[in-house]
């Protein structure tokens, strides 16, 4: 049997672009450990085409469930002030 249709977490909302590989990770690392469930899109475009092709095909962003918003915002302050 299929679990009940929850709508808030079938959306996802992105919140932020990484601005490298790097750091990339250690927000990875910090939505796992806090358990919010998260997409980075564009996450393996640079692996395929290494260099600089362009910076809009390169972006990673971090996408999360729109319940899990305001946690994930929280625990991404630090990056959105630097």
């Amino acid at each position: 049997m299929l679990p009940a249709h929850n709508e808030n977490a079938m959306n996802m909302i992105p919140i932020y672009t990484m601005k490298s590989e790097p750091e990339a990770a250690v927000i990875s690392s910090l939505m796992t450990a806090y358990n919010i469930h998260f997409i980075i899109s564009g996450r393996g475009f640079s692996s395929m085409y290494p260099g600089a092709i362009s910076n809009s095909l390169n972006e990673q962003i971090l996408m999360v469930r729109a319940d899990q918003v305001e946690l994930a915002k929280t625990l991404l302050e630090p990056f959105f002030n630097s």
